[in-house]
């Protein structure tokens, strides 16, 4: 089965939750935990690939051939972020046929102007309506599989939330399969210093305004909330973006604090035992018996 179709099957039976993943072996992990799916971040990706920031200075290549591996790597579909675009409607089109291509289930594109920033950073906006829209329809006009899910994400909470909530809805009457609409300014104050009863309060209104299915942004319910709280709510799909990476990044500075303090790794595994501290079981994760098998099969010296 295409991981498109498996993707939009998954969407009709539930809520979707994509963990983040940013290379090939955080998503065979992902896998092999059981997540129906996973969200390729743009932000892991550029700091895994490029040690930089979220600011969108991966190229087109860059983030097809990364999508790729991923893909490969995996039985359960991606939803890949390729930020704007990467340039007019024709970039546009080239990089959904490219990520069809990559076998991906799906991707999001935003209405971000140029340079885009991650809305954790000031300095967001938003194109006008016509030029997202022309961008969204490029999009949409370029897929050849039909199953091919297109998420139209939209920052324009830098305007207002009337207008988060109208482009959304424009964005789905053009066509798009989901939205996915960033809330990190209310009315002036920032989300995340809202209380978290207050969060859920915004999000309900936001989505009770939106006439289709809704992506998360990025993050999960706010602390004293969990998944099945966001279900209620009506989210379609919840990724989360950086927090794989973060546990990951945290993980090795403790690893390598460790190492420099005591001269040796034994410590750390001692505080911190887990499944893959063998490199067998790293390479077992990574698909090492599939592919000795294969070996076996058509090497004589080794049947």
């Amino acid at each position: 089965m295409r991981m498109t179709t498996r993707l939009r099957q998954l969407l009709k039976e539930k809520m979707v939750v994509a963990p983040g993943c940013f290379d090939a072996f955080s998503a065979r992990l992902a896998a092999l935990a059981g997540c129906d799916a996973v969200h390729m971040t743009g932000l892991g990706v550029e700091a895994v690939q490029l040690g930089a920031p979220d600011l969108g200075l991966l190229s087109m290549s860059e983030v097809v051939s990364q999508a790729a591996r991923m893909q490969a790597a995996i039985d359960i579909p991606i939803i890949a972020d390729i930020d704007t675009g990467f340039g007019g409607v024709l970039n546009v089109q080239r990089t959904i046929k490219e990520m069809e291509r990559a076998g991906v289930g799906g991707v999001h594109i935003e209405d971000q102007a140029l340079p885009k920033h991650c809305p954790l950073l000031a300095g967001r906006k938003v194109v006008d309506r016509d030029e997202a829209l022309d961008r969204l329809k490029a999009a949409l006009d370029a897929r050849t599989d039909p199953d091919f899910v297109i998420v139209a994400r939209t920052d324009a909470d830098t305007i207002s939330f009337q207008e988060l909530v109208d482009r959304a809805n424009l964005y789905l009457e053009a066509g798009a399969d989901l939205v996915m609409p960033v809330l990190m300014n209310v009315e002036g104050r920032s989300m995340f210093s809202l209380p978290p009863a207050e969060q859920m309060e915004w999000l309900g209104k936001m989505i009770a305004q939106i006439d289709g299915p809704v992506m998360g942004m990025g993050s999960g319910p706010p602390r004293g909330y969990v998944l099945d709280d966001f279900a209620k709510l009506g989210f379609s799909l919840v990724m989360y973006a950086a927090g794989p990476l973060s546990a990951a990044a945290n993980a090795m500075a403790a690893y390598f604090a460790s190492l420099r303090e005591t001269g040796n790794e034994c410590a750390y595994f001692d505080q911190n035992p887990g499944l893959y501290q063998d490199p067998l079981q790293l390479m077992r994760a990574a698909r090492l018996d599939e592919y000795v098998e294969v070996e076996r099969k058509y090497t004589a010296s080794l049947k």
